[in-house]
């Protein structure tokens, strides 16, 4: 009889990992000095085993309390069987009573080290193995409450597994949890542990979430439309509404919204301050957001283009039309995101004052996504063109409106990309005209110019190769005529996007280069200067070093929900001026939502 250990491979597959990461955590921490130093060698070995072997040993231990548990569940509810195999219940007594006892000593010896070592709880590393273990537990419950909440809807027969998986998982999690916040974070790292468990578990959920109600929305759309069109039934769904996917799309939806309330609504709540939290609105939920919104709404572009202009498959406009449910689910759903988000986003900027450089990347992220639609664009309009003007040139065995869905495809992607890049673009150049340097040499600025530029070279370098090949080969062969347009026809799309596209942005950056003179620093002649800032006030005190032309010292407010002042470069360069006026040679700098007081003391 063969031993089921799924769920034990990646679990060793999951610690290799870790250690590794560790490792290398360890080894740029302690080269940096920022880790808090026990006794050398030995004892960051030994916290280091005891942090994360801890953890090994209480998912192992907890896999076989799931076995047993799943095994007598399955007797007392399960269908009747006349022979069950009992080797998972022999594998799970095995685990739980060899591991808990091992995971329990390691988890009392810990806390007894942590007593004796109060700065082991400043450590990161630490923190890494609290958050490793709420991440992987998180992960399991959510797992086992949807295949729980599938049986529950009837979607599933029942198993002992799903029940067991989520009252021991979720235990473990909220021993775990409640363990951490009486810990607590005392510094910066170790609150960034948190965000990142944080910040990662609210978009896992999320995207269950959103993916659970497309799916739900889209089953009600398609009956809906089904019934109002009078599909005949070869085209109908294969399901009733009630079906298994609607409850197992249901239960995703359940699950993730429970989830994503925890974390999002209640956990992170009063996080505003934090870049994390930034990055994770931006970039993550308002830009997901969009690009469902976009993807959706090009469906539904192509869709009524195609049937206008087009050629569509479907003969009649009830079967041709039967993309719209798949269309407006996503539409919807997107449209929701985008809107919530983008009001949080709103709102936490007015009560912070302050633009993030979460925003900057959204914008420039949104500008590659409409200049690539763009250039998407030409690429497939130029071999079009060239297979209308040139006949010989069109594919074999194509009909005679084959131009059409192309055109449809280019119009689609047009009507997309063309309002995406250009209000990006425009907001992102008028930023550059109001900050000067600050913007244009900002880090999502040159990753962008540079990424087309980079990208522009190689597809110009690569389309001129495949034509000057073709060319060649041809004239060798004594095989020219027009026919070569044929093979050349994308090549050429290519060679002229790059064309198009490269040198503008080869112009832009030589704007930049001209445009943000570098401002020669002026330090602040013989003045001690001291910021008292709230957290996260890192940019602030990099801009003041860099006109100073010395290191700031920072005090971190106590006072919550002072914010930080939003500064442009133009802020900056008068702000030194004021320390430079101010009397006597040491100087004490506030700063909250409404800007930077300047303080003269002796």
């Amino acid at each position: 009889m063969q031993i089921n250990t799924e769920g034990l491979i990646p679990l060793l597959v999951l610690a290799a990992i870790v250690a590794a990461i560790v490792a290398a955590v360890i080894a740029w921490r302690r080269r940096e000095g920022l880790e808090p130093q026990a006794e050398e060698g030995v004892g960051t070995l030994r916290r280091l085993y005891f942090y994360f072997g801890t953890f090994v040993y209480m998912m192992v231990a907890s896999v076989g309390v799931v076995l047993v548990a799943r095994f007598l569940l399955n007797e007392l509810f399960g269908p009747t069987v006349l022979d069950r195999d009992v080797t998972q219940l022999a594998l799970g007594v095995v685990l739980a009573f060899i591991w808990t006892p091992a995971w329990a000593w390691h988890y009392l010896r810990l806390q007894r080290l942590l007593r004796q070592e109060p700065e082991a709880q400043r450590s990161v590393l630490r923190k890494l193995a609290v958050y490793l273990t709420l991440g992987v537990t998180v992960a399991l419950v959510t797992q086992g409450s949807v295949e729980l909440l599938r049986w529950v809807l009837r979607a599933r027969e029942f198993d002992g597994y799903p029940l067991a998986a989520a009252a021991v998982w979720s235990g473990l999690w909220a021993f775990s949890w409640v363990a951490e916040n009486r810990e607590g974070q005392p510094t910066d790292d170790t609150r960034t542990v948190r965000r990142l468990y944080l910040y990662a578990a609210s978009a896992y959920s999320l995207a269950m979430l959103a993916a659970g109600a497309s799916f739900v929305l889209y089953i009600i759309f398609r009956e809906a439309y089904e019934g109002i069109v009078s599909l005949p039934v070869l085209l109908q769904g294969e399901e009733s509404l009630w079906g298994n996917v609607m409850k197992t799309s249901l239960a995703v939806a359940l699950v993730g919204a429970v989830l994503w309330t925890a974390h999002w609504l209640r956990f992170a709540r009063a996080d505003a301050g934090s870049d994390l939290r930034q990055f994770y609105l931006y970039t993550l939920a308002v830009l997901g957001g969009v690009v469902t919104t976009l993807s959706a709404t090009g469906v539904l572009l192509f869709g009524l283009l195609q049937w206008g202009f087009g050629t569509p498959a479907e003969s009649s406009a009830s079967a041709h039309f039967r993309f719209l449910p798949a269309a407006l689910a996503p539409l919807l759903i997107g449209l929701l995101l985008w809107a919530y988000h983008w009001l949080t986003v709103q709102q936490e900027q007015a009560a912070l004052g302050r633009l993030h450089a979460a925003r900057r990347l959204y914008r420039y992220v949104m500008t590659a996504l409409g200049l690539g639609a763009l250039a998407t664009t030409v690429i497939v309009l130029v071999p079009a063109v060239i297979g209308i003007v040139v006949s010989s040139a069109q594919d074999v065995l194509v009909g005679p409106d084959w131009w059409r869905d192309q055109i449809v495809l280019v119009l689609t992607l047009g009507l997309l990309g063309v309002p995406v890049w250009g209000y990006h673009w425009y907001q992102a150049q008028r930023s550059a005209a109001a900050l000067g340097a600050e913007e244009r040499f900002s880090v999502p600025r040159r990753l962008l110019i540079f990424g087309v530029l980079g990208a522009g070279a190689l597809a110009f370098l690569g389309s001129a190769s495949h034509l000057l090949f073709l060319f060649l080969n041809a004239a060798l062969e004594d095989e020219l005529s027009l026919t070569l347009l044929r093979e050349a026809k994308w090549s050429m799309g290519t060679l002229v996007a790059a064309a198009l596209f490269t040198p503008y942005h080869w112009f832009v950056i030589q704007e930049d280069q001209r445009a943000a003179v570098p401002v020669a620093p002026r330090p602040a002649a013989r003045k001690a200067v001291t910021l008292l800032i709230a957290e996260d006030g890192r940019v602030l005190v990099g801009q003041l070093e860099a006109v100073l032309g010395a290191k700031v010292r920072v005090l971190q407010r106590a006072d919550p929900g002072v914010g930080l002042p939003a500064l442009s470069a133009e802020d900056i360069q008068r702000l030194e001026q004021r320390i430079s006026e101010a009397p006597g040679g040491r100087v004490l700098l506030v700063a909250d939502a409404t800007g930077v007081e300047v303080y003269s003391y002796r």
